[in-house]
C-alpha cells in the first residue's frame, strides 16, 4: 500500500494514502522512536487513514536531529524514551531550532502524570501507546487543523477554555 520513495529522502521514506489532507499537497512526518514494532504500527496507522503522506524515520536522537536539519517536515511523533528517557530534553532543543514545526509526543507514562510537563514544553500534543490506534489518527488531525491534542482533554474542541488550567495560550 505503499510504496518508497529514496530519491526524496535518504532512507525509510514512504508515500502513504489515506485521507489527512487536500489531495494538492503531501503531509511530511518524521517518526523518532527507537522501537522497531512501534514505528510499523505508526506508519501502519498512517497508510490506513491518511492521503499523500510522506514519513521518514529516526530510531535514535542523533538520526533525529539529523532528519531534522536536512528536511522540512509538518509533524514530529517524538517518542519520550528515544534518548533514554530525556523526550522532555529533546523536545526543548528541537523547539529551539524548529519553534514553528508542530511534535506530538507518545508515551507509556501515564497520562496524567506527564501531560502538562509536555505541553510547557511546547508540545502539540500527547498521546498514550496504550491507545496508540485511535489516538494517533484524532491527535495527527487535530493538529494539521492546527489545534493541540491532549489525551485528558480529547474531547475538547481546542477552545482555550476547554484545555486545564496550565495552558498558557
Amino acid at each position: 500500500m505503499y510504496h518508497h520513495a529514496s530519491e526524496m529522502f535518504k532512507r525509510n521514506v514512504y508515500i502513504m494514502q489515506g485521507d489527512m489532507r487536500n489531495k494538492d499537497s503531501v503531509a511530511r512526518i518524521l517518526i523518532a522512536e527507537r522501537n522497531s514494532l512501534f514505528r510499523e504500527k505508526i506508519k501502519q496507522i498512517i497508510v490506513d487513514k491518511f492521503d499523500y503522506t510522506l514519513t521518514s524515520e529516526a530510531c535514535g536522537e542523533d538520526d533525529m536531529l539529523s532528519e531534522l536539519d536536512q528536511y522540512a517536515f509538518d509533524i514530529l511523533i517524538l517518542d519520550t524514551e528515544l534518548s533514554d528517557g530525556k523526550g522532555l530534553d529533546v523536545l526543548k532543543k528541537i523547539k529551539i531550532k524548529n519553534p514553528g514545526m508542530p511534535i506530538l509526543i507518545m508515551s507509556m507514562f501515564p497520562v496524567k502524570q506527564y501531560e502538562e510537563s509536555v505541553f510547557m514544553a511546547g508540545a502539540h500534543g500527547y498521546v498514550s501507546k496504550v491507545n496508540l490506534s485511535y489516538e494517533l489518527i484524532t491527535a495527527l488531525q487535530r493538529i494539521f487543523q492546527g489545534k493541540k491534542y491532549f489525551s485528558s482533554y480529547a474531547g475538547n474542541s481546542g477552545k482555550k477554555s476547554e484545555f486545564p488550567t496550565w495552558e498558557t495560550e
